[in-house]
């Protein structure tokens, strides 16, 4: 299955088998989000793999009782660590040894960002670490499709409650809950918006031909 069909392929699962997850399809799933890109290199996900059933019934309780949050064998919840933005000098640093920027950024870049972040807010940093962790959690979803799982993304739930419920921490956001297990439905595709209402050229409102 290469990434075309893979994406093709994906449905919100929100009904799972019974049967349980090899633990290393659950590492391949991590695997595939610890690769993923983010600003800086500054990788702000952590995640919290969930297969105890008293506590997937606690989630399933702070996300408004939605059902297939506790039928899915495993739950990976999906965090942004707010404190990994203070490791910038140290990110750039590396991507400098790995020759992916030049030297000089040290020197440039470095005084720029931590400038910077005497001025960001904490709701600026939940945005840029959400954004990061998404990409991350969307590596899982289309890496789940190619070995057989199911996944489903999940917003709708009280975060001081998650919070409380695991043990996260103040500088630790809860972005996703993610149930992972063997769809036990098959749906058919979701309506999706065509190209010529999402894509502009040049110009915002200008026709992409």
């Amino acid at each position: 299955m290469d990434v075309s069909e893979a994406i093709r392929k994906r449905r919100s699962i929100r009904k799972f088998k019974s049967d349980p997850i090899p633990e290393e399809k659950i590492r391949l799933l991590l695997e595939s989000a610890r690769l993923a890109p983010s600003g800086t290199n500054t990788q702000p996900w952590r995640f919290i793999v969930v297969g105890d059933d008293v506590t997937k019934k606690k989630l399933q309780e702070a996300a408004h009782n939605q059902k297939h949050i506790r039928r899915a064998p495993v739950i990976i919840v999906c965090c942004a660590d707010l404190r990994a933005f203070k490791g910038f000098p140290e990110r750039v640093d590396e991507l400098i040894e790995s020759g992916a920027l030049p030297e000089r950024t040290r020197e440039v870049f470095i005084p720029y960002l931590k400038k910077g972040m005497n001025s960001v807010t904490k709701e600026g940093l939940i945005i840029a670490a959400a954004a990061n962790v998404s990409i991350a959690v969307e590596h899982i979803v289309l890496q789940a499709v190619e070995i057989g799982l199911g996944t489903c993304w999940v917003r709708w739930y009280e975060d001081n409650k998650i919070k409380e419920i695991l043990g996260i921490p103040d500088h630790v956001e809860v972005i996703a809950l993610l149930p992972v297990g063997i769809p036990d439905e098959d749906p058919g595709p979701r309506p999706r918006l065509s190209l010529d209402k999402i894509v502009y050229s040049d110009k915002y409102g200008e026709k992409y031909i």
